[in-house]
């Protein structure tokens, strides 16, 4: 779990300092609830879309990890 946390926020830092001006909204999930929504910039040199940033384990309830859009 530390590591799937580490790697998110990697990312959102990565997304922030992009000179990209796309914005994605990202929401945080452990075992299937929203811990955190944030707005995050793409960085268009890794990610061509913004699904291309999820990293989510599971589904529904057990859902867990990082869900952009």
């Amino acid at each position: 779990m530390k590591k799937v946390v580490l790697a998110l926020a990697v990312i959102a830092t990565v997304a922030c300092f992009s000179s990209c001006n796309k914005k994605c909204t990202c929401k945080t999930y452990v075992a299937g609830s929203v811990q955190k929504t944030e707005e995050v910039v793409l960085d268009k040199d890794q990610y061509k879309k913004c699904a291309d940033m999820n990293a989510t384990v599971g589904e529904g309830q057990l859902k867990t990890g990082y869900e952009c859009e």
